[in-house]
């Protein structure tokens, strides 16, 4: 007989959770040293000539981390991103414009 099984005994996949992360602007001193900022989060860019790396960061761990970056010899000013705080609902600023042009053709 063949080794069959029903869709129900099939193992069900995870679901994938997206988690929150935050980026971090670290400016550095030297640029051999970057390759050890990789072990906090996930390295996305580094400049060379600016001196700088943008490093992302999972939100939950990020009061763990920022104190361990900012005491690495190399790193000499960490920024965090603001974009977490930011007010992206720009339905009023939208509605502002409607009637400002409202206004100028009623004056028209």
């Amino acid at each position: 007989m063949e080794n069959t099984t029903l869709v129900a005994e099939q193992p069900k996949v995870p679901t994938m959770e997206i988690k929150g992360r935050t980026a971090m602007y670290i400016f550095y001193n030297s640029y051999k040293h970057v390759r050890q900022l990789s072990n906090y989060g996930e390295l996305v860019y580094s400049s060379k000539k600016a001196r700088y790396a943008m490093l992302y960061v999972d939100t939950a761990l990020l009061d763990e981390v920022l104190p361990k970056i900012i005491n690495l010899h190399f790193v000499h000013d960490v920024k965090v991103s603001q974009f977490d705080q930011i007010d992206r609902d720009f339905s009023s600023a939208f509605q502002k414009i409607v009637s400002i042009e409202e206004k100028k053709t009623v004056d028209n």
